[in-house]
């Protein structure tokens, strides 16, 4: 009955997908805190670097690197 759902970081969709969720709202939060808050510019670095940065960690935990 107390069946929880766990979050598994082992499956590559949801990895990638929550680097990319985690660096969108860092790169939100820093634009509007300390920049004049362009939100469309910090979007696109917060996909493009969550989405780098997922598929390389994801590779290199794949091939036992650390």
């Amino acid at each position: 009955m107390n069946e929880g759902r766990h979050f598994n970081l082992e499956n590559v969709w949801v990895f990638v997908f929550t680097n990319v969720v985690v660096w969108v709202v860092v790169a939100i939060v820093i634009q509007t805190v300390l920049f004049d808050g362009v939100l469309t510019g910090a979007v696109i670095e917060g996909t493009i670097g969550g989405f780098v940065f997922g598929t390389t960690i994801f590779y290199l935990r794949k091939n036992d690197w650390f």
